[in-house]
């Protein structure tokens, strides 16, 4: 019986610090969280962002460019 009150004391100790790191660990992982979501969400962002770059170099480089005909070339066109 003398045993258990240390042991219950040990308990209630460490069931008040369990509490107290886990209420503090809410308020850090909140951030943390939010920090993960911002990466996640910037890089598809990026990703988009690279994508259109993407289309907007193949839609220049298969603009049709002007070119000069020559005397022959005009004869065969018409």
């Amino acid at each position: 019986m003398a045993i258990a009150v240390p042991i219950i004391a040990i308990l209630l100790i460490g069931l008040i610090v369990g509490a107290t790191v886990n209420f503090v660990a809410l308020f850090v992982a909140i951030p943390i969280v939010l920090l993960f979501i911002g990466a996640v969400i910037g890089k598809e962002g990026l990703d988009r962002q690279r994508r259109v770059l993407q289309m907007k170099r193949f839609r220049r480089d298969a603009r049709a460019r002007k070119t000069e005909f020559t005397a022959t070339d005009r004869r065969t066109l018409i």
